[in-house]
Parts: C-alpha cells; structure tokens; sequence
C-alpha cells in the first residue's frame, strides 16, 4: 500500500533523527533473509544500543543528500537496510560482523563513522577492535606505566642512599666497640 505525504514526511523525518543520533551508520544487503533471522539481527542490533531498520533508498538518498556522502549514496541500490548506532560503534559492527558469518545472505556494503565512508573490509577490521572499556584498560595501563617506572627507580635511589647510611652507620657501631680500651 502506497504512502500518503505525510507518511512519507514522518518516515523521512524518523531516518533523519536517527541518523543524526548515530555515531555508525551501516549498509547492509538483506536479499533472501529470513524474517526470523532479520528479527534475530534486529535484537542483536538492539543489545548494541543500536537500530537495524529497512528503508527505501529513495528516503536513504534525501538523508544522505550532503556531497561527503556521494559515496555512500552509490551504494543505495536494491534491498538495502541500514543499522544505526547510538552506542558503541565497534560493538555494533561486531555483531553485524558476526550475523553475516552465520547468516551469508547478509552482506555488509558499507559504512558511515563520524562522515567518513569505511569500506567492507575496513567494517571488518573495526569488528576485530576490542571492545572500549578494554581499550580504555589498556590506554591507562600504558599511560601508567611511565610514571610507574619513573617512581620504580625513585624508590631504588633512595633505597641504595639509606643501605648506605645504615652501612656507615654500622662500620661506625662495629668501630666503636672493637676499640682497645684503656
């Protein structure tokens, strides 16, 4: 069944709102997917804080209509979908990654990350990232480590120092009392 204007006008509207929200943007191919596997993908879109929704290329092209995006726009053709994501960007694109290996009707196309075009394979490679509180362990544990090192040798100085004092300190106690007396 057709659309009326001001169907059309809120379902535009809904695209760009989400797509504004989003920190990801993917463009999948969902030709020949089940619909049992689309509501599967759907709730694993949605554990990533994002959204997977079919929508007319045509709505597509009005949303993705600023020259940064011609790119992304070329690849607006047949059954596309596109997966918005206001979380996590690379939790997101993992499970998408990890749907279409199960899954090998889903293709990924395409992918938008704060305006810049990614590739299929650089999709790919994003999947591999670990997710970013491990990332955010590992930056800190870097940072860290400087400064532990830094105080490491500190502590190692003023050690060697009082070893020092204390062996004086001794060689002196030990002089006094093997002092001939008198």
């Amino acid at each position: 069944m057709p659309l009326n204007r001001e169907q059309k006008a809120a379902a535009l509207d809904e695209v760009t709102k989400l797509f504004e929200s989003s920190k990801v943007v993917v463009l999948t191919d969902y030709k020949g997917i089940k619909v049992e596997d689309v509501t599967a993908l759907r709730r694993q879109v949605r554990e990533a804080k994002g959204r997977f929704k079919v929508v007319k290329n045509t709505f597509s092209r009005k949303v993705f209509a600023d020259a940064k995006y011609e790119n992304f726009r070329k690849l607006l053709k047949g059954s596309a979908a596109l997966a918005f994501g206001q979380g996590d960007a690379v939790e997101l694109v993992k499970k998408i990654s990890d749907f279409t290996k199960t899954n090998k009707q889903l293709t990924i196309k395409a992918g938008l990350l704060e305006g810049a075009v990614l590739s299929p394979a650089d999709l790919e490679v994003l999947a591999t990232l670990p997710p970013k509180p491990v990332l955010q362990a590992q930056l800190m544990g870097w940072l860290n480590q400087p400064m532990g090192s830094l105080l490491g040798t500190m502590n190692a100085q003023v050690q060697n120092f009082l070893y020092l004092l204390k062996g004086i300190e001794e060689k002196q106690a030990g002089g006094a009392d093997s002092a001939p007396s008198a």
